[in-house]
């Protein structure tokens, strides 16, 4: 459950932002500039990262997020972060769902990444 209240709620661009936010420091700025780098705003780029997290994730994963969690004192926040953390790494790969919809892809060229959220 607590993982899919990560998910429902993080997806979202303003409260994926406002948790973030409330994560601060350190890691909110790691993620800012990564989101700049990207071209979106913080809370899009959260959100995004979530969404993608919840397509790619299987429940192996999810148990495992959900068992470093569970005990904490901010499940959803830790929760965040520990999603977060793989794509800040050089090299993690995400899809922006919304923008591979808006257009097609010339022909050849997939979409393909790999995330470890473990």
């Amino acid at each position: 459950m607590l993982v899919a209240d990560l998910i429902h709620s993080c997806s979202n661009e303003m409260v994926a932002q406002a948790a973030l936010s409330c994560i601060g420091g350190r890691f909110a700025e790691r993620v800012r500039v990564a989101a700049q780098e990207k071209g979106m705003s913080v809370g899009r780029f959260v959100s995004v990262v979530v969404r993608d997290f919840a397509r790619r994730a299987d429940e192996s994963v999810r148990e495992a997020l959900r068992e470093r969690i569970v005990s904490d004192d901010q499940p959803l926040l830790t929760g965040l972060r520990a999603v977060l953390e793989p794509v800040l790494e050089d090299g993690a790969i995400f899809v922006d769902e919304d923008l591979v919809m808006a257009r097609s892809l010339p022909a050849g060229i997939t979409c393909v990444g790999v995330n470890s959220y473990q």
